[in-house]
């Protein structure tokens, strides 16, 4: 054992293994597949990056363009969506991985990530507090500390609460690297590694570089003013590596920029006056060990580094050793972090001029390793420790852990969690002093009882607040039958050209991306806004972030071109969907109000459909109307109610197909039950969007629960026939035939009776260029949303091409900014040799 601990290969293997062996141990403990039948799939990871990584899969596979999919909803630049979900470099590894093996593939990188983080980490430490002896080695003196501290960065109380956002993980692991090219860069001039790492960091997620890159000007002046000489050189070659770091990512930066602009991820603007969301202090019951973590909306960050660093700042504060020139900038950088975290203007600052929805306290990485720094530059210079420091440090650190947890919320900080800190913080206060007041011996033996004591925390705190699981056998039941309905949907559909699937019983709103076929459902960051705002017109379900086909009824269904629905309900047939067939219990539907992707409709229609968000059933209805109905499409229904707490109870009157909505509703799940066995759960229902309750015989009983035992009132509608033929009738006289396509191309004719404009169920996207007999023409989108162009009478060739906005500019000024570093680096070195 002691010539393995000598080897210098060592210390970096046990950065690297120490917390990732601890977190394979956790994932056996949780059952995680193949260890049982869970998966640590949590969050977004759940609904969003697990699909998207699929899709990436698809496109690496099949050669597919990484400029669009039709995989994401009605239609999504790619690029811009790698860009902020998958832009890792680790993530082509998925080449070497079977799609039924992502998710493990997914799980393998999140431990791999958290490994590096320790292994970074431990760099940092090596490299900043020159951990190297004379004879050219690490002595275990100076290796089981920094050990200690490298994995409780790896397995802090971030990592614990985010470490499935495996998109923000390359950054936290590339950080400590970042820090050691800055220093390297003021300190010896050499801007390579930090140039590197920057690049990389910002190319893999702009959103935790642009806090990196604060907290680095932060950090700089500290350095700067520091610095006896060469002030001036330093600054420049941080401002201008800084610069040629950014330039580099631009290729995904630039194209990133234009689609954010159309989403809901805009900037809400600075906020106009200050709020504080909590005292400073409660933010100390915060770092407590085995405090549940926290992703509410309530702005409380995850502060847990390891209940030793909570004494070691306060001997930092008291070490003799250390001079107050290096404590006190060092200890308004943390103070300057608390107060971030409570204040709303710092916190907007910190999250990239904008306010974080849910996942609080983003930045508090950044908090962490500086904590953890100071921690163990206290360790590095025990001697400037005394006896009487370690007394004081420790009743301080009991008092700010009882006081942060008295003024916090009992909901977010257990008080167990605080009984525990307190007990920690006292065994190793009573630690130090031992090794204060003992021989050389017994100090050796103290040492590593501390170090196994500090790990076993950390291990602990990691199983019961990290690595969170679900059912991986619930996530994965389709793969047993989708592909045979899907290729059954194919053959039916036949050569009716391009079509889409939905499903009442998805999984995720990314389920398109998941199984491989286009839909009319997303929830990602980029997403067109205006497209979720057509959807809400429409009484379809949107947001700031998703817009989805529930609420759809016919005619809109229609518009998306939504041919196939996929459900588990045998007795979904009905005049407005046909049955095609079944696999293993679920049933393949075909919608009888489907047009194709492109359709006509004239600018006189266009000018009087009066839209409102408000009247959503009046949309609809003046929607039928000006395409040629008579009559309103979707008109109040007959029926009998009674409402008790959680169960609301509808008798039709007559004969039907029916729709229910509602003023308001805290349950977020709906659960619709008829007479004659129907029956349907409807999830997101906060959203507000309309409850289809299907066709119905008179005297039919529906019962609408819900698990909050609300008494919530609702409105039934009843669906007119009458009205909507018509209207369809009206929209699928003049459609366009579709003659090719492919991820990027779309080619089509048109024989135009009645010169207005032709509408594509594609979002109105900067990318799309419209070709109309071979001359590009201007686009003119219905409602702001979905594509269009102005067509005049006669037959047409249509050719629609996308390109990702940005690429080819950002892709140029990339590779400016990898010549300039490169010659940049050819001319420092010309210098010095001449030097």
């Amino acid at each position: 054992m002691k010539k393995l601990i000598q080897k210098k290969a060592f210390p970096y293997m046990a950065a690297f293994f120490l917390p990732f062996v601890i977190c394979i141990v956790i994932c056996i403990g949780n059952g995680v597949y193949p260890f049982g039948d869970n998966c640590i799939l949590h969050i977004d990871m759940y609904h969003q990056y697990c699909p998207f990584f699929t899709e990436l899969w698809n496109k690496l596979q099949t050669g597919g363009s990484l400029q669009y999919s039709w995989n994401l909803g009605l239609g999504s630049d790619f690029v811009s969506l790698y860009a902020y979900y998958l832009a890792s470099p680790l993530n082509f590894l998925l080449l070497l991985c079977k799609k039924q093996s992502i998710i493990e593939f997914m799980t393998l990188l999140i431990l791999v990530k958290i490994a590096l983080c320790g292994l970074t980490f431990f760099i940092f430490l090596k490299y900043r507090y020159q951990l190297v002896g004379k004879d050219n080695r690490m002595h275990a003196n100076q290796m089981f500390p920094a050990l200690v501290f490298s994995t409780a960065y790896a397995l802090s109380g971030f990592v614990a609460a985010y470490s499935w956002d495996i998109m923000w993980m390359d950054c936290i692991a590339l950080f400590p690297l970042i820090m050691v090219g800055l220093l390297r860069l003021v300190q010896e001039k050499k801007p390579g590694m930090y140039f590197v790492t920057l690049a990389v960091s910002i190319f893999a997620n702009y959103y935790m570089s642009i806090m990196i890159c604060i907290f680095l000007v932060f950090y700089f002046a500290l350095l700067f003013f520091q610095q006896k000489e060469g002030k001036l050189g330093a600054l420049l070659r941080f401002i201008w590596y800084s610069a040629l770091a950014g330039a580099a990512s631009a290729v995904l930066l630039l194209p990133e920029i234009a689609v954010l602009g159309n989403s809901g991820s805009v900037s809400e603007g600075f906020p106009k006056t200050v709020e504080w969301y909590f005292s400073v202090l409660a933010e100390f019951g915060r770092g407590a060990a085995v405090t549940n973590v926290y992703t509410g909306n309530d702005h409380w960050p995850n502060l847990y580094a390891g209940a030793f660093c909570l004494v070691l700042i306060w001997l930092y504060v008291l070490n003799r050793r250390i001079s107050w020139k290096e404590k006190v900038p060092r200890l308004l950088m943390l103070a300057f972090f608390l107060i971030s975290f409570a204040n709303n203007r710092l916190d907007y600052i910190w999250h990239g001029m904008h306010f974080p929805q849910a996942l609080p306290g983003r930045e508090s990485f950044l908090y962490i390793f500086l904590l953890l720094s100071v921690g163990f530059e206290t360790v590095r210079k025990w001697k400037g420790t005394k006896t009487w420091h370690i007394v004081v440090a420790t009743a301080v650190a009991l008092v700010l852990i009882m006081v942060g947890g008295a003024l916090g919320d009992e909901t977010v900080t257990d008080p167990l969690s605080l009984i525990i800190t307190g007990l920690l913080i006292c065994v190793y206060g009573i630690l130090m002093l031992l090794t204060k007041l003992t021989t050389k011996q017994v100090r050796l033996g103290l040492r590593d009882f501390t170090v196994c004591i500090a790990v076993a925390e950390l291990f602990v705190n990691m199983a019961v607040t990290g690595l969170d699981v679900t059912s991986r056998v619930a996530y994965t039941d389709k793969q047993d039958y989708y592909p045979a309905l899907l290729k059954m949907a194919e053959k039916d559909n036949g050569t009716e050209g391009f079509y889409r699937v939905e499903d009442n019983g998805r999984k995720t709103k990314n389920d398109d991306a998941l199984y491989g076929y286009p839909s009319a459902t997303i929830f990602s960051s980029l997403i067109n806004l205006d497209v979720s705002h057509f959807y809400q017109m429409l009484y379809l379900e949107g947001g700031k972030n998703f817009y989805s086909y529930n609420g759809a009824t016919p005619l809109p269904s229609a518009m998306l071109s939504v041919r196939y629905l996929i459900s588990s309900n045998p007795v979904e047939e009905s005049r407005v969907r046909t049955l095609v067939g079944s696999e293993n219990g679920n049933y393949l539907y075909r919608n009888n109000y489907c047009l194709p992707l492109g359709f006509m409709m004239d600018e006189e229609t266009i000018a009087e459909w009066k839209t409102s968000q408000t009247d959503r059933i009046g949309t609809l209805n003046n929607l039928a109307r000006v395409l040629g109905a008579e009559k309103d499409m979707i008109e109040p229904g007959t029926c009998t109610t009674e409402e008790k707490e959680g169960d609301s109870a509808i008798t039709v009157a007559e004969d039907g197909y029916y729709y229910a909505d509602y003023v308001s509703c805290d349950s977020d799940t709906l659960t619709v039950t008829r007479s004659d066995g129907w029956t349907k759960q409807y999830s997101k229902t906060t959203h507000r969007y309309l409850i289809e309750l299907g066709e119905c015989e008179a005297g039919t009983e529906i019962h609408i629960t819900n698990q909050n035992s609300e008494n919530i009132v609702y409105h039934l509608y009843k669906l007119n026939f009458d009205a909507l033929e018509p209207a369809y009738d009206t929209l699928r006289k003049q459609t366009m035939e579709l003659t090719d396509m492919t991820d990027r191309t779309i080619e089509g004719t048109i024989d135009v009776k009645e010169s207005g404009r032709l509408v594509f169920s594609i979002p109105a996207d900067k990318g799309w260029k419209v070709y109309v007999d071979g001359k590009e023409t201007e686009t003119k989108p219905l409602s702001d949303a979905l594509l269009a162009v102005p067509l005049q009478e006669g037959t047409h060739e249509i050719l629609l091409r996308y390109t990702t906005p940005g690429l080819a500019e950002g892709a140029a000024i990339s590779f400016a900014a990898l010549f300039l570093f490169l010659l940049s680096i050819i001319v420092e070195k010309s210098r010095h040799r001449k030097r």
